[in-house]
């Protein structure tokens, strides 16, 4: 990558992932693909989300560096954000293996028009034993696509709908050009009979399968004469409950689900459960939904033909004509008291359409961890979890952008002005969605009822093809809600339903039937949190549960966050300790847990009266993360006066691997223990060829970073303009520094990104103390086990102890000297080794090699 290819103007914060995708694009079409990589990648790393595009640049890049597994993981990202993205497909199709190149085959033969793709994506699909295969397309008034197959007998297309089927045959054309090697096809197009439901389409050779799709209406219901309702429920009257269950696959989720409702209306009056029966193509299921209809348990609907969740809800809503409904998923599991509990709680609210409860799987209402499919919680743990939210949350209403229909409570007034499910949205996925923002948009609130909790599996009805199915109902949804997507990202900003959640854990820790408290680790910045995480790691694989408490500032409040770093309870809770009141409430937080040892790892990063208070109430060991509680970070400097009581009254001192041992040994003159890990066994570095190019790693987003990496960039540019800066991190201002030519910042990156670093752009050399060190940080273990030759602060010169590194810069040096030694190593040996590929010359800065 030469200087002039690096004069990329990115003077733009707003459009900076738009410049990042262009200058990207340039760059693969110079062949530059070094740069492309660097700017691909970068776009993947920053606000706002990369889409697919994004990721294929990135991939596209990876490919022509002979990355290619890395290449095949940026399309697979690319995939999972837009399954139905062609591009990516063909790429998976063409580099990817097993089960990702066959599923992308099959979209490559849904959805291409270039027969040679199509014809590639038949082949491999009859090398994995699909020998026919099926196209179909389809618009209002017409249905079109093509067919494939082995055998003699030609396939037959049946196109039915509700009271009515019509079939065709489909006979060989020998000359279609899918008919190769053997393989019979045939081409269709038909006329769509007008339907106000939807219609089953299937293709079928003797008694196989080969395609079944489920076509939308293609006619609106006729809604001039609305139905008959009877008169809204009196003030005080409790209104019947009907809930709604459309049933297909899955026998196990559908007799868990069944029955718990069962448990529910029991102890709900005046409820019933409507089963429908959306043509589930397993026996099991019939049988079960016959028996439990014949025994009056349930009143069961059931289709000829598979409606999919919006037919089969909008027949079941047509036919309940009084009361409240809800609309429940088959794989959903319903707390003995939870319906009663929603129903009092939205009928004791004013001007609610839609109501969700709490879930483990509720996007907005997920808990612990929101917005995230979290693990579903045992029978058991579901009514723990009920009960604790109604004691928790009794009497709060959130409102929400709109409601999730694995559990979603719709009153009758609701029903009377919205009337049924939209069937705009393809198979199951958003139609909920709009049916809220259509209530919304009548007057009526979405909210939330956090005092309920129903537990939810989730994707077990279309498995993979949710993501597909999510995202082309999405655009149908962006495009007739405009302001959708901004009140969304206006609710995650501001999370109003933290408190609840954090209530709810509050209950569920007081709860908590526990031998042993778990061990507690305080940090207070991003450096330091790693670390933590790290930390309470090494204790789980010891089976020791541990929790972090991070602290942080907000405004004018003083946060002590408390989260499980392994996505369990808690997640919400925090404390503002600048408050009397939030300092005991946190004291007392902790107390209540009985926890097993506290470690303090940041104590400079803890409000003063806190950390008095926590080290009079706890016995406590000291982590050694940084040097900070050193005079002065040169070796035999002493402990810093101001940190000698902490120190003298901790149980123990700790640290991480070999490097804060080191430091702890030459500079406070402590013995620690020493929590280690297995170390890496070095990796080859990847062979790069060009300009040298010199990883640094910014840890701390700091101003003396950007100092050091400005002023080291200029000494660069001065000595050698071919010399590159790489900065494996953010900085303050990273737009800045990539004004300059000789510097690239990577954005945020994780040790599972390091390999890809490496090899992608080509680095030959490694710097990682530019901030104060991260003594433990798992970034730079991984680093130092790439085997390259890395610049890093010798603590313990003592032959035999402290890190493996090449460039042992001396403990204290300053800024300058620090630029300078690495600027005369870097230089000296691109001089020495115009190649780059040297070994260690283990030399230290004031010891000249000659």
């Amino acid at each position: 990558m030469t200087a002039d290819a690096r004069r990329i103007a990115f003077t733009s914060r707003t459009l900076h992932h738009i410049d990042l995708e262009r200058a990207a694009v340039r760059a693969l079409e110079a062949r530059d693909f070094r740069l492309a990589f660097a700017l691909a990648d970068r776009r993947c790393r920053i606000l706002p989300h990369a889409d697919a595009r994004a990721h294929l640049l990135r991939a596209e890049a990876l490919f022509h560096l002979d990355l290619l597994d890395a290449a095949v993981a940026s399309v697979a990202r690319a995939l999972e954000l837009e399954p139905d993205d062609l591009v990516a497909a063909r790429r998976m199709m063409a580099w990817g293996d097993g089960a990702d190149q066959i599923d992308a085959a099959r979209s490559v033969a849904r959805r291409d028009d270039d027969p040679d793709s199509v014809r590639g994506a038949l082949l491999l699909l009859e090398q994995a034993g699909q020998d026919s295969y099926a196209r179909v397309d389809f618009l209002d008034e017409e249905v079109k696509g093509w067919v494939t197959w082995r055998g003699a007998d030609a396939p037959h297309l049946s196109l039915a709908q509700a009271g009515q089927s019509s079939s065709v045959t489909l006979p060989a054309d020998s000359r279609h050009r899918f008919a190769l090697n053997g393989r019979r096809a045939a081409s269709f197009r038909l006329m769509r009979p007008a339907s106000t439901t939807s219609q089953l389409l299937e293709i079928a050779q003797a008694d196989r399968v080969i395609a079944s799709v489920q076509l939308p209406a293609n006619r609106a219901p006729d809604r001039r004469i609305a139905p008959h309702r009877p008169a809204r429920t009196g003030h005080g009257e409790t209104p019947p409950l009907t809930i709604i269950i459309p049933v297909y696959r899955d026998l196990t989720a559908t007799r868990a689900c069944i029955e718990s409702a069962l448990t529910a209306i029991a102890c709900t009056p005046d409820s019933t459960i409507v089963v429908v029966d959306d043509a589930s193509p397993e026996p099991d299921i019939k049988h079960l939904l016959g028996e439990l209809a014949a025994d009056s348990r349930i009143r069961l609907l059931t289709n000829a033909h598979n409606l999919g969740f919006v037919g089969a809800v909008n027949r079941a809503l047509a036919e309940t004509t009084a009361g409240d409904v809800v609309l429940l998923n088959s794989d959903a599991i319903v707390p003995q008291h939870a319906l009663q509990r929603l129903r009092s709680a939205v009928r004791s609210m004013p001007g609610i359409g839609t109501a969700t409860p709490l879930s483990n799987n509720g996007e907005y209402t997920s808990f612990p961890v929101a917005n995230r499919s979290n693990p579903l919680p045992s029978p058991a743990e579901l009514e723990l979890l009920d009960e604790f939210a109604g004691a928790a949350n009794s009497g709060i209403a959130i409102d929400i952008p709109n409601g999730i229909g694995f559990c979603l409570y719709i009153t009758r007034e609701c029903l009377e002005a919205v009337r049924q499910l939209s069937d705009d949205f393809y198979r199951g996925y958003l139609e909920d969605v709009d049916f809220c923002l259509r209530a919304a948009e009548t007057g009526f609130r979405n909210v939330c009822i956090p005092s309920v909790f129903v537990g939810h599996e989730g994707s077990r009805s279309f498995l993979g093809e949710k993501r597909s199915l999510v995202m082309r109902n999405l655009r149908v949804l962006e495009h007739r809600y405009r302001r959708y997507a901004t009140e969304c990202a206006a609710f995650l900003l501001a999370d109003p339903l933290r408190d609840c959640r954090a209530a709810l854990e509050l209950k569920l820790l007081a709860n908590e039937a526990r031998a042993t408290g778990p061990h507690v680790v305080l940090c207070g910045s991003a450096a330091g949190r790693a670390i933590a995480i790290r930390r309470c790691r090494q204790l789980a694989a010891e089976g020791e549960r541990s929790l972090i408490v991070h602290f942080r500032s907000e405004g004018q409040r003083q946060l002590a966050a408390a989260f499980d770093p392994d996505g369990g309870t808690p997640q919400s809770i925090a404390f503002d300790v600048a408050t009397h009141q939030g300092g005991e409430a946190f004291l007392k937080f902790l107390t209540g847990l009985d926890i097993r040892s506290l470690t303090i790892a940041e104590p400079n990063r803890i409000p003063n009266a806190c950390l008095a208070q926590l080290t009079q109430r706890f016995v406590y060991d000291l982590l050694i993360t940084d040097t900070a509680l050193a005079t002065r970070p040169a070796i035999g400097a002493g402990v810093d006066p101001d940190w000698s009581s902490l120190i003298a009254v901790a149980r123990r001192v700790t640290a991480i691997g070999q490097s804060g041992a080191d430091f702890s040994d030459a500079v406070l003159d402590l013995r620690v223990v020493r929590f280690g890990e297995p170390s890496a066994s070095p990796a080859p570095p990847h062979a790069a060829s060009g300009p040298a190019r010199l990883g640094l790693l910014a840890l701390h987003a700091s101003a003396a970073e950007f100092r050091f990496i400005r002023a080291l960039s200029d000494q660069m540019a001065d000595a050698d303009d071919e010399i590159e800066i790489i900065v494996l991190g953010t900085t303050l201002d990273d737009l800045k520094l990539m004004q300059r030519t000789n510097v690239m910042v990577t954005g945020e990156i994780a040790t599972a990104d390091v390999a890809t670093l490496i090899a992608g752009h080509g680095i030959t050399k490694l710097v990682l103390d530019i901030g104060p060190p991260a003594f433990g940080h798992s970034l730079v273990d991984a680093l130092l086990a790439t085997g390259l030759p890395a610049a890093a602060t010798e603590w313990l010169p003592t032959p035999g102890r402290g890190r493996k590194i090449d460039l042992k810069l001396r403990p204290g040096l300053d800024a300058d000297a620090t630029i300078a030694a690495v600027c005369d190593w870097l230089i000296d040996d691109v001089a020495l080794h115009p190649d780059r590929r040297n070994g260690r010359n283990g030399r230290q800065i004031g010891t000249r090699l000659p």
